[in-house]
């Protein structure tokens, strides 16, 4: 996952307005970079950086969303993270199914020509998907940077970056993941795991942000965060891909049918790996006390 641009020479006693635009600055400019590859082209990588990017500057449009006038901002960069999700979630299962297919034609070349026709079906829609991200590539240089540059300009508040009004907010999100780990633990199903997944990642991105307001260095506990995020990722896409097959396994083309059929069980094997990586990483976090290390080190 691509990295966000450090900011340099922000600290506790920094004022939250001057913060917040040299962080929204910051983001807006990791969202620019792989932009630029993307004029030509929508490969994989730029379009997952960009993806992220927008992700982190969403993040951080909602941390400083109460200095005002950033609430239409946020609804137009999502648009642009929906529309990068889209053609991304298409290039995941293309690759997966391009793996498989590999492997099925040393140990399963009956059902080849199945996968063959799967992957087609998947990619039937990524044109489509292709020109309305373009589009929304148009609108956010045209429209959506240039009022961004400005709104965040007239951003003002003399808190201070490492104040009350901080540190708050971050200790209920540390709280939130707490909880939405209880429910995982209880019932580990895709909705809980899914949850969990955005919360934890809204937890590293606000801390990332907040990381030069404390005195003591959150780098290494932010890192901490990284495979669990990482893991639930992975098992998102499993229970995304199982849905889809056992949908395609109960009422596809004759020939998706038998193919999706024969791609569950590998399906339900990568999942049950994944759920048993996640369980162990919830464990370490649970012996480690990560939650109350990370509540100890914001106050």
């Amino acid at each position: 996952m691509a990295q966000p641009t450090p900011i340099r020479g922000l600290g506790p006693d920094s004022e939250l307005g001057q913060a917040a635009r040299r962080i929204l600055a910051g983001r807006l400019a990791d969202v620019r970079k792989p932009e630029a590859k993307l004029s030509d082209e929508l490969d994989d990588d730029g379009v997952h950086d960009m993806r992220v990017a927008t992700r982190r500057l969403r993040a951080a449009i909602q941390v400083f969303r109460p200095l005002g006038g950033l609430g239409k901002l946020e609804v137009e960069v999502k648009r642009l993270q929906d529309a990068l999700g889209d053609v991304r979630d298409l290039h995941v299962q293309a690759a997966w199914l391009e793996e498989v297919a590999k492997k099925a034609r040393r140990e399963k070349p009956d059902t080849r020509a199945g996968i063959a026709a799967l992957g087609k079906a998947r990619l039937a829609g990524l044109k489509a998907k292709e020109k309305r991200l373009r589009s929304e590539l148009e609108r956010w240089a045209s429209r959506t940077v240039p009022r961004m540059l400005r709104k965040v300009d007239a951003l003002e508040d003399d808190h201070r970056f490492g104040g009350r009004r901080v540190k708050e907010p971050l200790h209920w999100r540390v709280r939130r993941v707490r909880k939405r780990m209880q429910v995982y633990m209880d019932a580990p199903d895709a909705a809980s795991a899914h949850a969990l997944r955005k919360d934890l990642k809204k937890l590293r991105y606000e801390l990332e942000i907040f990381q030069p307001a404390f005195r003591r260095t959150l780098g290494a506990l932010v890192e901490v965060l990284v495979p669990l995020q990482e893991g639930l990722g992975e098992l998102h896409d499993a229970d995304v891909r199982l849905e889809v097959f056992e949908r395609l396994a109960a009422g596809g083309k004759p020939r998706e049918r038998k193919a999706a059929r024969a791609l569950l069980p590998l399906i339900r094997e990568g999942r049950a790996k994944r759920s048993a990586e996640i369980a162990r990483e919830l464990q370490r976090w649970h012996a480690e006390a990560i939650p109350r290390r990370l509540i100890q080190v914001l106050m």
